[in-house]
């Protein structure tokens, strides 16, 4: 089923990489996402106009190993009902059952976006159920090396800002063909490694998560990057951030001073 909703990449590309990402956010959080990132009101007309970027957001999910539950091709399939249904010319007779089934998906987004309101009201009461949203799991499988499993904090942004980053990128990859020329892959951590060299020798100024990867760059290499991205973050070894919707990720290195601080924190 999810084949015949999502157009696949070339997954061969992404094998191997021996980590499993679980995100504690549903399609419903996907789905305000985006309709707050192209600041539209939440309709029918909305739900169609984003279902090419929510099959877009999907299709990376899945190709950096990002655990994407049932629900959420359920959605797809919804998404692209209503979006089918506003192409064709109206007629007297309705299908009840479709028509219930978005409605039922305009009335949750609906509730989602009120419960944000109500989370900015009551910050300090809702503090925990945000802190757990804000976060995944990395569940490394046998022969991840560099990766570790545990929850990575996301802090200021969400998984969906990363996944647009790296969706962006991924669509302005260096093709492979017969005739590329094979270079030696790299490994997650020597990944890690490069990263921490790039963000020692930018001092105090962030670099955006392009900079980080460059162009022209292999899918594989971008993964890649991702990967040690997350692994740097659950380290709590760099900051992420991004200060406005559509703008870039920028990421910073934590100062020895601030790690040694944690630390004793931790300890006392």
């Amino acid at each position: 089923m999810e084949s015949a909703l999502v157009e696949q990449l070339d997954l061969d590309l992404f094998t191997g990489f021996a980590v499993k990402i679980e995100i504690f956010e549903g399609p419903v959080d996907l789905l305000v996402y985006l309709v707050r990132r192209e600041e539209l009101d939440i309709s029918e007309i909305a739900l169609a106009q984003i279902t090419g970027p929510y099959l877009a957001y999907l299709e990376t999910m899945e190709a950096i190993n990002i655990e994407v539950a049932g629900e959420f091709v359920v959605t797809a399939a919804t998404l692209l009902q209503i979006k089918s249904r506003r192409l064709l010319p109206a007629t007297a007779v309705e299908d009840l059952e479709e028509e219930e089934d978005e409605l039922e998906l305009v009335s949750q987004m609906q509730q989602h976006a009120a419960q944000y309101r109500a989370y900015r009201e009551a910050a300090e009461a809702l503090a925990e159920s945000r802190q757990l949203r804000r976060q995944v799991y990395v569940r490394a499988l046998e022969g991840s090396g560099a990766m570790a499993s545990g929850f990575v904090r996301l802090e200021d942004i969400s998984i969906f800002d990363l996944v647009g980053a790296v969706r962006e990128l991924l669509e302005h990859a260096e093709e492979e063909t017969a005739h590329t020329v094979q270079r030696p892959a790299v490994t997650l951590a020597e990944r890690i490694e490069d990263i921490l060299f790039q963000l020692r020798a930018a001092g105090d100024q962030p670099l955006s998560f392009v900079e980080l990867v460059g162009t022209p760059v292999t899918r594989q290499f971008i993964v890649m990057s991702f990967l040690a991205l997350l692994e740097l973050m659950r380290r709590r070894r760099v900051q992420v951030r991004q200060d406005k919707p559509r703008a870039d990720i920028v990421i910073q290195l934590v100062s020895e001073s601030a790690l040694a601080t944690e630390a004793a924190a931790q300890q006392s």
